[in-house]
């Protein structure tokens, strides 16, 4: 399911991975439908696991929607500094995703459908970059409200676009459209081969001699304008690489010039500011710290171009793991943490890995604030 979840390991956003399904089902799902019934107050996700408290608000707005809907999982997050809950739920045979704010404003909502289900042109344009690969899954986007100048505001019209994964042999794409089949955004796994020598030479020097294990093209050809779509004139095009040594491994991703537009690296503790290492010890909270990393932005997609920050964004982050239960922090250089301890469980670290969600990601470029409402 598409989600606007943060994740670990992943590049500088560190997005979930996107059409990820994650069932509890038996006693979970039993457990989870009685206390639908019974406490709106919190959710327990099975008794293996940590409790996830949901608000009421969150809960009346997804019932809202679908009042049937069983909630299998439920997670805690950031989007773009504003608090978030991602609550997957199955209502009858679709799996559902719903990403709401604490006071229940619904931010996104991603349903599993099939290929009949896509408007004709829509899935012509899907069928066309996909090239004849064979298409694994398609899901249908809608963006209920966006977070602008740091506040959560609704759009007048929630904005639809359908995603879709494809696959030929090794190496696998994703491309999300609006429902007139314009697209917004593509990637494609490439082989090394294939990628301008600025970029690859870039790349690599970001790898600073690591193993490249994977390379993927991605194209921004829309960017949104409230409920709709404004194409740009020409895609903006970035490469995003994959790269590891040993346990540690980093992502970037790179212009097809060469300029670097952001960075991901893991770290040993002893390559970690002392004001850093500080702050995650007085978060963790007697919980091991797992792994550390270090996440630079020195560029930023602006009207479908690459513009370069007067100075680079930098900020480092750790996991923590404590029993059942892995959480994530991130803390500025001086210190400051930025974004604080979100729980999640073991379970759902080892299921995300390191991997990238070009949907989010990409989609930098968000539509002008729309007009203000209450959220």
């Amino acid at each position: 399911m598409p989600s606007l979840a943060k994740k670990p390991g992943a590049a500088p956003a560190r997005f979930s991975t996107g059409p990820t399904r994650i069932l509890w089902l038996g006693l979970a799902a039993i457990i989870v439908a009685v206390l639908l019934l019974i406490s709106p107050a919190f959710l327990k996700k099975s008794a293996a696991r940590e409790q996830v408290r949901l608000p009421g608000a969150v809960l009346e707005a997804i019932r809202e929607i679908f009042p049937k809907a069983i909630i299998s999982e439920v997670g805690m997050d950031d989007v773009e500094g504003v608090t978030a809950f991602v609550v997957e739920t199955r209502v009858g045979e679709k799996y559902v995703e719903v990403v709401a704010s604490p006071d229940g404003v619904i931010v996104e909502v991603s349903i599993e459908i099939s290929a009949t289900e896509v408007p004709e042109a829509a899935m012509a344009a899907i069928r066309k970059v996909a090239e004849g690969a064979r298409i694994t899954e398609i899901d249908t986007v809608g963006a209920h409200a966006e977070v602008c100048d740091g506040k959560l505001a609704k759009l007048p019209v929630p904005r639809t676009t359908y995603w879709a994964r494809f696959q030929n042999g090794a190496l696998a794409g994703e491309v999300t459209v609006a429902a007139d089949g314009t697209v917004v955004e593509l990637s494609k796994d490439l082989e090394a081969r294939d990628v301008p020598a600025a970029a690859l030479a870039a790349i690599q020097k970001g790898a600073a001699g690591a193993a490249i294990t994977e390379i993927s093209r991605d194209e921004t050809h829309a960017e949104p304008q409230n409920e709709k779509f404004t194409k740009l004139d020409l895609p903006a095009v970035t490469y995003w690489a994959e790269f590891r040594r040993g346990e540690l491994f980093g992502e970037i991703t790179v212009a097809p010039d060469g300029t670097v537009v952001e960075m991901s690296t893991g770290l040993e503790a002893k390559d970690v500011p002392e004001a850093v290492l500080a702050a995650i010890r007085k978060t963790a909270y007697g919980a091991s710290v797992t792994e550390l990393g270090r996440d630079e932005t020195c560029a930023e997609l602006d009207g479908g171009k690459i513009v370069r920050l007067q100075k680079a964004d930098v900020c480092y982050w750790a996991e923590f793991q404590k029993d059942d239960a892995a959480g994530e922090v991130s803390v500025a250089p001086d210190g400051t943490v930025v974004e604080v301890l979100n729980w999640k469980t073991v379970t759902e670290i080892k299921d995300e890995g390191p991997k990238k969600d070009h949907r989010i990601r990409l989609n930098q470029g968000r539509s002008p604030c729309p007009a203000p409402q209450a959220a």
